[in-house]
């Protein structure tokens, strides 16, 4: 039998617990702790709260945040190994849509939104956009379907996260028309599991514990059996018979 782990991590995320890319960072990162010799547990509490439980020390981690999340929050300690790719996109609705650059969109006044939470949006909104031409909602759905309707005309936000929703339109009820489409990519950077600073000490063997999942290809089976899984739940009653 194997000795129990002196030290147990604790860990949140920005996605709810049923989200399919939450289930594969769980997968990902309770093979990445027995590796490492800690323990892993997840505590399921609401997005806004994550980080603010791992500052606080209520949490000691947070699966995943951006590269320069640690800019944001200089408290944090960033894994040096990536879990994914990550790209921050534009989308629009409708064959009309688009998008005609960052340093075009205060001069267009095209209304422009993107989820409450995401910093480095926000940060480029708040840049480009007159205050009065920019939002932020809380959920992706609410945000496309703002677009499908016209009560906006540019919506930002995670790839994955929009590419998931629409995959999984059984799922959120999700119109097919207007189709939304991906106008451009506006940002890229990769996502990374974040640490208390108390825990420091180990992120040089869980990062080299992701590593080694990664290249003999464990991090990319744990996706695919997430994704086909949450996939699975969203089927119609009758094409399960």
């Amino acid at each position: 039998m194997a000795a129990k782990p002196a030290v147990t991590l604790k860990f949140v995320f920005s996605r709810p617990y049923d989200n399919p890319r939450t289930q594969w960072l769980i997968k990902v990162y309770q093979d990445v702790c027995a590796i490492s010799g800690v323990g892993f547990t997840f505590l399921d509490v609401p997005p806004r709260r994550a980080t603010a439980m791992v500052l606080a020390g209520q949490a000691d981690g947070e699966l995943g945040r951006t590269f320069d999340y640690q800019d944001f929050f200089p408290g944090l300690i960033r894994l040096g190994e990536p879990n994914n790719a990550v790209n921050f996109c534009v989308y629009g609705a409708g064959p009309h849509a688009h998008f005609p650059g960052l340093d075009k969109l205060r001069l267009h006044k095209l209304r422009s939104e993107c989820r409450r939470g995401i910093q480095e949006l926000e940060a480029l909104l708040g840049t480009h956009v007159d205050a009065d031409n920019w939002s932020m909602i809380d959920d992706i759905g609410q945000g496309l379907r703002k677009l499908q309707i016209g009560r906006t005309d540019l919506y930002f936000d995670v790839q994955e996260a929009v590419d998931d929703y629409l995959a999984f339109r059984l799922c959120n009820s999700l119109p097919e028309t207007p189709a939304v489409r991906q106008l451009a990519t506006v940002l890229s950077t990769t996502g990374h599991c974040y640490l208390n600073r108390a825990h420091a000490a180990h992120a040089p063997k869980m990062s080299a514990a992701l590593a080694r999942l990664k290249h003999d290809g464990t991090v990319a089976r744990y996706l695919q059996q997430s994704l086909q899984a949450y996939q699975q739940r969203c089927r119609p009653a009758t094409s399960r018979l």
